[in-house]
């Protein structure tokens, strides 16, 4: 019976996505193992990809508004699947293919082979990909490639490329894993697919943090299966070492499959009057002079009341990942901030009926359904609530690091909480005193104040002093604690991960788990050791510190030997967690 479906987030911890997953048509809730097995495993954990056909992504994007449209069926499907909504997982049509079982399920069901595994999934109505080939040499490693890259714009999904994978289990096992991915497996991309395209102009485009970045529009141009009217030329510098110019011809591609960049300009093809591109010294949308700090590529535009910012910072503020309300696009934000209804992203939340009603194409029914979107946003988690203020260095992954290893003062965290956390600096020695942070007072205490001080974000593996600095910054800044209080006032209130406040115990310490455990299921292991700090890994290392230990425990008892890795019972890992608690 289907029980749980995780992303694969950093490689330790990942969103629950159960609700969205089960509404995979495709995907089976009930089946039972076709062959008949002595000990049967108790559960299976099995590794596949959610994704969207090239045909779903056209019928998405034919319901949604310019500004919330997907760029390609990855996006989408990434999307999709966190949704908090399964309704709107389930009318997007996903689909998921299944490629790994993890653990020693496969020993025990005697699935020998990578194809025996795809074979067995396939008798479970488990589904996986048609397009896979056991092959015995390079030359036909080779042949394949050449076949599915010339396919590869008539298949309904799209794909960057091929997996080669070793198809014996027990060679796998010896070849073993890094850190970061199994040695057994290699991914072959296909080279970008590059058009050539001719520059319009050049526009400024203004971000939520004021970074400016220039963009070619472009005459039209179908480039790996979506129409390409724009290609970001990233910086100033770039555009000078290209010399890109108004009326060149210009090279595409897609970087990472995903964002249209140039490559190079066709000089031969270039007219005769185009002229070099002078950058502007001043902000498109409210004029104010650009900056550019000191080793920074990107120029910027410091006006904090800058109407394109604040138009990107709303944005970001509803997109999915953050407070994802449903029904704000680009144009509605835009009518929004031209009408006056809005300033910040705090005014969404005292708009009434009679406000949006106002708004182009809204009757009643339309403008209920955004403000039932609205109100049901107030209860954020924490992670998605750090994220949507759009602080400078702070991404989706910084943000849940954030929201799950500080230990923050209540699980509901009210804003006037959050605006509370003013982050002490402390600083010892003259030296250390001349040392700036803008809007911190050096201080001699190593008071934290109400959650967290600068030696608690130092102290986060993966936490560098610019994000520290930023986040400071973020947080002392009036403006923004006006911010948090009008949140506040409105009634949000963001959630603080459920077990991140359990002592980090097992910080930095790696497991490693096989077999079967009497009590405690594997995914309740799992989570015992993430809750406490540490790493769960797949395949027993020299850097591996504990091997759980469970019955009809497979190879891993044997690697864990060699390398002189700790093994521990369930008895033994719940005393190990009581005495070191």
């Amino acid at each position: 019976m289907y029980r749980r479906a995780l992303t694969r987030g950093n490689g330790i911890e990942g969103e629950d996505v159960t609700h969205t997953v089960r509404t995979i048509e495709s995907l089976p809730l009930r089946f039972s193992i076709p062959m008949k097995i002595e000990k049967p495993p108790s559960f299976l954990e099995i590794s596949g990809e959610v994704y969207m056909t090239k045909a779903a992504l056209e019928k998405v994007n034919e319901n949604l508004s310019e500004g919330e449209r997907f760029a390609n069926p990855r996006n989408a499907a990434a999307g999709s699947v966190r949704q908090l909504d399964p309704k709107i997982a389930a009318a997007r049509e996903l689909r998921m293919l299944c490629y790994t079982l993890h653990g020693d399920s496969a020993d025990q069901l005697g699935l020998s082979s990578q194809e025996a595994v795809l074979e067995f999934f396939d008798a479970l109505h488990i589904p996986v990909s048609r397009q896979f080939r056991v092959v015995d040499s390079v030359q036909e490693i080779q042949a394949f490639f050449e076949e599915i890259r010339d396919e590869r714009e008539r298949l309904p999904f799209a794909i960057d490329g091929l997996v080669l994978k070793v198809n014996d289990r027990r060679l796998q096992r010896e070849l073993g894993s890094t850190a970061k991915a199994p040695r057994w497996a290699r991914a072959y991309k296909f080279p970008a697919q590059q058009k050539t395209a001719q520059v319009l102009s050049i526009v400024l485009q203004v971000g939520r943090t004021g970074a400016i970045t220039p963009v070619a529009h472009l005459t039209p141009t179908l480039l790996a299966g979506t129409t390409v009217t724009r290609a970001t030329l990233h910086n100033a510098d770039e555009i000078e070492r290209q010399d890109v110019r108004i009326g060149d011809t210009v090279i595409l591609q897609k970087a990472g499959d995903v964002i249209p960049e140039v490559v190079s300009v066709m000089v031969n093809l270039r007219p005769k009057r185009a002229k070099p591109f002078r950058y502007p010294t001043d902000c498109p949308s409210c004029g104010t002079a650009l900056v550019r700090e000191e080793g920074e590529v990107m120029h910027r535009c410091p006006n904090l009341r800058c109407t394109a910012q604040k138009q990107e910072r709303l944005e970001h503020f509803v997109s999915r990942y953050a407070f994802n309300i449903e029904g704000l696009g680009k144009e509605t934000i835009e009518a929004l901030l031209e009408g006056g209804f809005i300033d910040d992203p705090s005014d969404l939340f005292t708009l009434t009926l009679e406000d949006v009603l106002q708004l182009p194409l809204y009757k009643e029914k339309k403008a209920e359904n955004v403000l039932r979107s609205i109100d049901r946003a107030k209860r954020i988690p924490l992670e998605r609530f750090l994220f949507s203020l759009g602080i400078r260095h702070v991404g989706r992954e910084m943000a849940d690091l954030l929201a799950r290893r500080i230990q923050w003062p209540t699980h509901h965290l009210t804003v006037k909480e959050l605006k509370g956390i003013r982050p002490q600096v402390s600083l010892f020695g003259e030296e250390a005193r001349e040392v700036k942070i803008q809007g911190i007072k050096p201080t001699d205490t190593t008071k934290t104040v109400r959650g967290f001080s600068i030696e608690d974000l130092n102290a986060i593996h993966g936490v560098g002093d610019v994000v520290v600095a930023s986040v400071v910054e973020w947080f002392a800044d009036k403006h923004h604690a006006k911010l948090l209080e009008k949140l506040e006032d409105a009634g949000v209130i963001a959630l603080q991960p459920e077990g991140s406040s359990a002592p980090q115990v097992f910080a930095e310490k790696t497991f490693v788990l096989t077999g079967t455990l009497p009590t405690l299921s594997r995914e309740d292991a799992r989570q015992m050791i993430k809750d406490r700090g540490g790493k769960v890994s797949g395949s027993v290392s020299k850097k591996t510190e504990y091997l759980l230990l469970g019955d009809d425990a497979g190879s891993k008892l044997d690697d864990a030997k060699k390398f002189g890795t700790a093994v521990l019972d369930e008895k033994g890992f719940r005393k190990l967690c009581e005495i070191i608690q």
